[in-house]
């Protein structure tokens, strides 16, 4: 194992919201990348995630005493990967006694676009496989150079979703993510009034991304969460809520985070 320079800040950023498991070890001195690993695991989520982080370190060749921060990807997404994420990150925090930011997915994948001054932002994925063409979204405006959050996460059908752009007034629209299946033909209408910038191959949420958006978030608000009350960012009903008709899952925006 390597000697850690002076000036090293490393985070862990774990995201865990669909089919794809991404652990990173992020150096928030030089912001960057130091390791990541990316693996399909959903199914196997709770066994692999513990091999996947001791995965990171060593690449990284640093270990949980080297940690100065832990960041975690809140939702939406899969319910019950989201939920293992966020305990997992949880409880490594409070058992190494470090700090922790928690990110919303939209938001962190919002930074894999190649933004455009003046333009729109659209995160989207896939919400649920029972409805293929339902997405979750978000807006952001691209404002001197910087992603600004412009309302909540919400999701839709995709053609709703491309209904809403058309009353947009940003003349760009760069979307970021995994557009759902038939999506071309739906943004032919869209491509009519406005440019729009597609992603060249699907872009599935990364730790990576994760870590540069609770840098984004640290720098304009240098504080952390409480662990105790940092909960799963859910944007519709789980299937049990829907069958027993309540709603359980709410939450309120922890502090600062609403900006990403």
């Amino acid at each position: 194992m390597r000697k850690r320079r002076a000036m090293e800040m490393f985070w862990l950023a774990l995201e865990t919201t669909s089919e794809w498991v991404s652990v990173a070890v992020w150096d928030a001195e030089r912001h960057g990348v130091v390791a990541e690993v990316s693996v399909a695991a959903y199914q196997t989520l709770t066994q692999r995630l513990p091999d996947l982080v001791q995965a990171a370190l060593r690449q990284a060749q640093t270990d949980f005493s080297d940690l100065d921060l832990i960041a975690v990807s809140l939702g939406p997404g899969s319910f019950t990967s989201v939920r293992v994420g966020l305990a997992f990150a949880k409880g490594l925090a409070m058992a190494l006694d470090k700090p922790i930011i928690g990110v919303p997915t939209l938001g962190a994948l919002a930074m894999a676009a190649d933004a455009v001054e003046g333009g729109l932002v659209v995160p989207v994925l896939p919400s649920r496989p029972s409805k293929p063409t339902e997405v979750y979204a978000a807006f952001f405006c691209v404002r001197e150079g910087k992603l600004q959050r412009d309302g909540d996460d919400f999701a839709c059908d995709f053609s709703e979703l491309v209904r809403r752009l058309q009353g947009r007034s940003e003349p760009v629209i760069t979307f970021a993510g995994v557009l759902p299946a038939g999506a071309m033909a739906i943004l032919s209408s869209l491509c009519a009034v406005k440019t729009v910038a597609l992603p060249l191959t699907p872009q599935l949420p990364r730790a990576t991304f994760v870590a540069q958006a609770a840098w984004q978030r640290w720098r304009r608000h240098p504080q952390t969460d409480d662990p105790i009350h940092l909960v799963p960012r859910y944007v519709l009903p789980s299937s049990a809520e829907e069958r027993m008709g309540i709603r359980v899952s709410l939450r309120t925006p922890t502090e600062g985070e609403g900006q990403q």
